[in-house]
């Protein structure tokens, strides 16, 4: 099977992919850095209507291989030259084959055609030790600390932006 990724809208249908792929990457990638109770609490902050919910709220895509789901992304505009990536995921057995970089590049050229003024993407991310190098590859500095909330509970973040223009 060759590798033929593309990048579509979120249906309602996607919501349970969308959470099982967050959930296993929290479970299975992020205990070590984060531990137990802050795993439980991410794993517990979105169900599958929850991603339904976003849908009416920021830009949900699919990326698929070969018309098979591989991962989401989310993008969000947070104001007029700036835009966020609130949620990126993979499913973690196409992981280490370039999809995340593809998926950058995606957004950034969305971002370019749909919001042009938008000239800042960012991130902020509770697992730096994890994939701040990855952010780093793509063109993103470390811009700060920052905090991430879920279900009530600030988690601390560092925050990851990148030029766009």
């Amino acid at each position: 099977m060759g590798w033929e990724m593309h990048f579509r809208k979120f249906e309602q249908a996607d919501a349970e992919f969308c959470f099982k792929v967050r959930n296993a990457a929290f479970i299975k990638l992020f205990y070590d850095e984060i531990g137990a109770d802050i795993v439980t609490l991410c794993v517990n902050a979105y169900m599958p209507s929850d991603y339904i919910k976003m849908s009416d709220e920021m830009e949900i895509f699919i990326a698929e291989n070969n018309n098979l789901p591989v991962g989401f992304l989310t993008i969000k505009r947070t104001d007029q030259t700036h835009a966020e990536i609130p949620l990126i995921y993979f499913d973690l057995n196409h992981t280490g084959k370039g999809i995340g970089t593809i998926s950058i590049k995606f957004i950034e050229n969305w971002i370019v055609t749909n919001w042009k003024e938008v000239d800042i993407l960012w991130l902020d991310t509770i697992i730096p030790k994890y994939n701040s190098g990855f952010y780093k590859k793509v063109g993103f500095t470390e811009s700060g600390k920052s905090e991430c909330e879920f279900n009530g509970l600030k988690v601390p973040s560092v925050r990851f932006s990148k030029k766009l223009k």
